[in-house]
C-alpha cells in the first residue's frame, strides 16, 4: 500500500539510527522533508529537482532501505541511464547497512547482484540497467531514478511507472537541472509547471496536479538573476552544508566550468556548451500568425544530402515572421539497429522551391551551397539570380547574421509561426567558441539531433535585412549640407 502521512516522522527517527561516512548521524533537514512529504501523503510520483550537493541521492538510498523494512514483499528497483550511474544509489544504500549492525541483522547485501534482500521477506532492492527491455514487466512497489537528466527518453522512466498500478507503487525521480528543454526531462518538468496548483516561494517551486498523482520540487535560478552571487545562489541549495563560504569555494575552483556552475549549482538549463538562444524567449516569440498567398518573402536554405536534414525557410519581409515551408528529416532508428543511408529526396527540394516562388513574391533568398551547388545554380536560373542567392556561411558573417536574429528575439521583434520542428531545431543549436568568435553547431558532433532549420531561419532573416536595406533611399546631399 502506498505510504501514509504518519510514516514521515517514523522515517524521520529511522534516518537518526543511521550513519554516514563521516560517522555522524543523517538528519532530515527542512527542504527535505518538504520534498518528501508528497510520497508519505501517497502520491505515485514525485520529481525533485534541485543542485549537485544537496544530498538527494543520500536521502533517496535511506528511502529504499526504510520501504523494504516496512513494506511486506517490497519490490524496490533503481534505475538511472547507466549501471553505474543508478550504482551510485545502490552504494549509498549499501554503506548504511554496512556502519549500521541493527540493519545487517535484518537486511542481506549481495553486491555481485547488485541487491539487497530482507532476511524475513521475499523483498529487495535492486539495480535495472538503463537498457528497458530488461525492465519490461516489472511490479515495483517503489521506483527510484537518479540522474533524470541524462535520459535520452522516456523509456525506462515510463516503463516503471506504468508498472506502479498492480500493488499501488510509488515512484521518486531526482535530477539537477538539465541542459535542453525539448528533453523528456524538459518536456517533464515543462507540464508540471502548467499545472493549475502551482506555487512559488523565492526560487523554489512546487507542482501538483489536482489528482493528486503527480508533485515536482524545484529549486532553480531564473533567468537574469546574478549566479556569481552567493547570496542569490545559496536560495537553491538549501542544505546546511551549502553555505556561502562553500558555494563561492566552489564557484572560484580553476576547474569549474560556467555551464557547469550554472546547471548543477544554480539549476540553470544550460548545455555543455554556451546557449545560444534563451528558451523562454524563444517560446515567447511564437505567433498564430501564418504566411499568406502572395506575402512579400525572404528565403533561407541550408541542408545536407545523406542522413541529417535540409529545410527551406520563409521571412515575411513586412513584419519578420519565420515560418518553415519545407524540412526534411532522416528518420530515427531504434537503438542498435544498423542506420540505413537516406538521402534528401531530391525531386521534393525541387518542387518545394518552386512553390514558394509560385506561391510567394520572393525578394530575396539566401542559400547555403556547399552540397547543393549544381541545384542553387539551376534555381537561380529558373527563379532569378535574387531570388536565389548563394550565402557561404563563413563565420565572420554567419555570425553577425546569428546574433541580429538572436537579439531581435529577445527584444521580440522577430515573431516565429509556432511550429514544434524549427523549435526542436532552433533549441538544438549551441554556440561552439572558436578563435575567430564562435559557431552555431550540434552540441557533439555524432549528435542525432538536427539544427538545419534554425541556419535556415537565420538566412531567411538575414536574407530580409539585406533586403529591406536596399530598398532604404540614399540620403540627400542637401541635407547632408551643414
Amino acid at each position: 500500500m502506498p505510504a501514509r502521512a504518519t510514516d514521515l516522522p517514523a522515517f524521520e527517527r529511522f534516518c537518526a539510527a543511521l550513519r554516514l561516512d563521516s560517522g555522524r548521524a543523517l538528519v532530515l533537514e527542512p527542504f527535505q522533508r518538504a520534498m518528501l512529504r508528497d510520497y508519505f501523503a501517497g502520491v505515485r510520483e514525485t520529481l525533485i529537482l534541485l543542485s549537485k550537493k544537496n544530498g538527494k541521492t543520500t536521502i533517496l538510498a535511506a528511502l529504499a532501505l526504510w520501504h523494504l523494512l516496512v513494506t511486506d514483499d517490497a519490490e524496490c528497483v533503481i534505475g538511472a541511464t547507466s549501471r553505474d550511474q543508478a550504482g551510485i544509489l545502490f552504494d549509498q544504500a549499501t554503506g548504511f547497512v554496512r556502519r549500521s549492525p541493527g540493519l545487517q541483522t535484518r537486511l542481506l547485501v549481495r553486491r555481485g547482484y547488485r541487491e539487497i534482500r530482507s532476511r524475513r521477506d521475499s523483498g529487495r532492492i535492486r539495480v535495472l540497467a538503463a537498457d528497458v527491455d530488461t525492465a519490461d514487466g516489472i511490479i515495483p512497489t517503489l521506483a527510484l531514478m537518479d540522474e533524470l537528466h541524462r535520459a535520452a527518453s522516456a523509456g525506462l522512466y515510463g516503463i516503471f511507472r506504468d508498472g506502479l498500478g498492480p500493488r499501488a507503487g510509488q515512484m521518486v525521480a531526482i535530477s539537477v537541472a538539465g541542459e535542453h528543454e525539448l528533453s523528456p526531462l524538459g518536456e517533464m518538468r515543462a507540464a508540471a509547471r502548467r499545472l493549475a496548483s502551482l506555487r512559488r516561494r523565492g526560487r523554489y517551486v512546487y507542482a501538483r496536479s489536482e489528482d493528486g498523482g503527480f508533485a515536482m520540487h524545484e529549486w532553480a535560478l531564473e533567468a537574469g538573476d546574478d549566479y556569481h552571487d552567493m547570496r542569490v545562489v545559496k536560495q537553491v541549495n538549501p542544505a546546511s552544508w551549502q553555505t556561502a563560504e562553500e558555494l563561492q569555494q566552489r564557484h572560484d575552483s580553476p576547474s569549474m566550468l560556467e555551464w557547469q556552475w550554472q546547471r548543477f549549482a544554480c539549476g540553470l538549463w544550460v548545455s555543455a556548451e554556451h546557449r545560444w538562444m534563451d528558451p523562454e524567449q524563444w517560446h515567447a516569440a511564437a505567433s498564430e500568425e501564418r504566411l499568406q498567398r502572395g506575402d512579400r518573402i525572404a528565403l533561407g536554405f541550408d541542408g545536407s544530402r545523406l542522413d541529417d536534414a535540409t529545410a527551406l525557410v520563409a521571412c515575411r519581409v513586412e513584419d519578420g515572421l519565420v515560418q518553415v515551408l519545407a524540412l526534411w528529416e532522416a528518420p530515427r532508428t531504434e537503438k542498435g539497429q544498423r542506420e540505413l543511408e537516406w538521402e534528401v529526396p531530391r525531386e521534393e527540394v525541387d518542387a518545394a522551391v518552386a512553390e514558394a516562388n509560385e506561391e510567394y513574391r520572393v525578394v530575396r533568398g539566401y542559400f547555403d551551397p556547399p552540397l547543393w551547388q549544381s541545384e542553387i545554380d539551376g534555381w537561380a536560373r529558373e527563379f532569378g539570380e535574387t531570388a536565389v542567392m548563394r550565402f557561404a556561411t563563413n563565420r565572420r558573417r554567419f555570425q553577425g547574421a546569428t546574433e541580429r536574429f538572436r537579439t531581435d528575439v529577445a527584444s521580440g521583434e522577430l515573431p516565429h509561426a509556432q511550429d514544434e520542428r524549427l523549435s526542436a531545431h532552433v533549441l538544438n543549436a549551441h554556440v561552439h567558441n572558436t578563435r575567430g568568435g564562435y559557431w552555431l553547431a550540434k552540441a557533439r558532433p555524432s549528435s542525432p539531433d538536427k539544427i538545419d532549420a534554425a541556419v535556415a531561419a537565420i538566412l531567411a532573416y538575414e536574407a530580409r535585412a539585406d533586403a529591406l536595406a536596399e530598398q532604404q533611399p540614399e540620403p540627400s546631399r542637401e541635407l547632408l549640407t551643414f
